[in-house]
């Protein structure tokens, strides 16, 4: 490889090639080496240029974009289908151990269920996909479904009371408006955290803590 020479089976003469190599993988191949589990000799011959793709975890802005994308190559409408604050919200906030390709198959299923031309809603999204939660988690999902204003037929005071019959206490009905305002704010800045953040009127840092602590 690193004379870019070869030999072909069963020949003696060396014969010469122009070529670019390109690796992927998933593993810590530095790591790799340090622990003796990867030759470092190869190591170094195939790492001229190294590129990091990090996770979707890692870049939750990317989300809507190529939520987008991909429902505008599904679907031709025009103009573009647009994708309501929750269903944002759930596409953001969701993990993807497939990262990408895994993004992309569940945008094909909800594009393929939308009827219409109007906006993707969470009745789109796959009965399969859809958070089973109880109490306060059953609250914030019923915020976040308000949208961004609550509509003339719900108020908030609906959902609070329902809260109430069900045995959420205060501080769980407390901690699930917080967290469906975080989502909500997130969507709408399409997973911007720091215009998040400042729409919400906290730091970027008290933001990242907070939705750690819920374990988004």
């Amino acid at each position: 490889m690193q004379e870019r020479t070869y030999k072909r089976v069963g020949s003696n003469v060396w014969q010469h090639t122009s070529f670019r190599l390109v690796c992927a993988t998933h593993r810590d191949l530095r790591g790799d080496v340090a622990t003796g589990r990867f030759r470092g000799d190869f190591f170094h011959r195939i790492a001229s240029r190294i590129c990091y793709l990090p996770p979707l975890r890692e870049r939750r802005e990317d989300v809507l974009p190529l939520a987008r994308h991909f429902l505008q190559q599904l679907r031709s409408d025009d103009p573009p289908l647009e994708i309501d604050a929750a269903v944002a919200g759930f596409l953001v906030n969701r993990d993807y151990p497939g990262n990408v390709r895994e993004l992309k198959q569940l945008v094909g299923r909800i594009g393929d269920r939308h009827v219409g031309r109007g906006p993707i809603t969470a009745g789109d999204i796959p009965e399969d996909e859809r958070p089973r939660c109880e109490g306060a988690a059953d609250l914030a999902a019923d915020l976040a479904d308000l949208g961004p204003a609550l509509s003339s037929t719900v108020s908030f005071d609906d959902v609070v009371m329902a809260a109430l019959d069900r045995g959420v206490g205060l501080r769980e009905i407390g901690r699930a408006a917080a967290d469906a305002a975080i989502r909500l704010a997130i969507a709408s800045e399409h997973g911007n955290l720091q215009r998040a953040a400042k729409r919400l009127g906290v730091t970027d840092r008290a933001l990242q803590l907070r939705r750690a602590q819920s374990g988004e």
